[in-house]
């Protein structure tokens, strides 16, 4: 099956549990569209307890896994903990996780425990406490659809630094977390299995894992001053910099790495109008608004790449003339049809479609 992935590629064959990790076998058993996982550990007084899993024999081989593979292995804890967690401060990519995770492995939103981490200290003044913790619950319960219900008895986490007020425009970051040590090591397996043989895949496929890797461990650095335009990357083991540096490299996009430092370095006009061409900054809106920022500073770049032009003119963003075509021809032949409907058959988003239904 040439599009899908088989999850028996990175089941292991035993199971780390308790804080020693313990090894016990994985029984694996293989049903029609589902595999069947078990495994028994030693409990109190001699007694026995199994624990099991049915997961879907395959996943998609799409870019979108490709997407949350990369935004899994740059926010993702990586321990065996016996849970699965990840972190993000952008709805955008919460979302795609917990969209891609129900798709694709039949885990409900409904069964991740959720969070709110924020940058200041608890404040002391329990009105003001209350007015944060409203405007963030608030906040990321209408844009991520969780239940409050599912909250983690704290529902606010707030840390140790030298802020005492939540800025204007500040929501801090959305953990979310599902309890199940089987599940945790199978998908931390397939993400590290993923990471050591990215570069082996084809290039469609490393191109959405540094989409995911920079929306999760990217930071764009402006300096108007002095002139400097860089995008850092970090990751603190070298192999992991080693290998984004090398997927950048198949990407025709060259960066560099300091000795002592952490980060890989993106910078020099050549290859930052590649990031902004191959649209690899555009899942992390927030990131993404301030790269464009950063790229309007350089003359002439309007010319150079098509972008910065009135709403709905950027190059990359015209529909092509046979797509507009087989749009307009579906409407005529099909009237009820609605957008959404068309933009599945021809292959372009809903917005698209009404926006060349509106020109006719």
């Amino acid at each position: 099956m040439e599009n899908k992935i088989s999850v028996l590629n990175f089941i292991p064959k035993e199971i780390l549990c308790g804080k020693n990790n313990n090894s016990y076998r994985l029984d694996i058993k293989n049903k029609t569209g589902y595999v069947l996982l078990s495994y028994i550990i030693n409990g109190y007084n001699k007694s026995k307890r199994k624990h099991s899993l049915i997961l879907p024999k395959y996943i998609n081989k799409n870019n979108e896994t490709f997407e949350v593979l990369g935004l899994l292995q740059a926010e993702m804890g990586k321990t065996n903990n016996g849970s699965l967690a990840f972190c993000n401060n952008e709805p955008k990519i919460i979302n795609k996780v917990l969209k891609w995770f129900e798709k694709e492995l039949e885990l409900s939103k409904d069964d991740w425990k959720w969070s709110i981490a924020v940058n200041i200290k608890e404040p002391k003044d329990k009105d003001y406490k209350k007015e944060v913790e409203n405007k963030l619950i608030n906040y990321w319960l209408n844009k991520s659809s969780l239940k409050l219900e599912k909250s983690f008895p704290k529902k606010v986490l707030y840390r140790n630094t030298k802020n005492i007020r939540l800025k204007k425009c500040y929501y801090g970051c959305l953990r979310i977390e599902f309890k199940n040590n089987l599940f945790s090591q199978i998908i931390k397996n397939f993400v590290k299995k993923t990471v050591n043989g990215i570069i082996n895949l084809e290039e469609k496929y490393i191109r959405n894992f540094m989409v995911g890797i920079l929306a999760g461990e990217s930071c764009v650095e402006i300096n108007k001053k002095h002139k400097t335009y860089r995008i850092h990357i970090t990751a603190n083991d070298i192999n992991e910099r080693n290998i984004y540096q090398s997927c950048l490299n198949q990407l025709g996009i060259k960066s560099k790495q300091y000795n002592n430092h952490k980060d890989l370095i993106i910078s020099r006009r050549e290859n930052l109008v590649k990031l902004l061409k191959q649209r690899l900054m555009t899942l992390h809106l927030r990131k993404y608004a301030k790269f464009l920022n950063m790229m309007k500073q350089y003359p002439n770049i309007k010319e150079e790449t098509g972008y910065f032009k009135p709403k709905g003119k950027n190059s990359w963003n015209r529909i092509p003339k046979e797509k507009i075509n087989d749009i307009i021809s579906l409407k005529k032949t099909y009237p009820n049809h609605t957008c959404r409907k068309i933009a599945q058959l021809v292959k372009v988003s809903p917005i698209k479609v009404s926006r060349v239904l509106r020109n006719q």
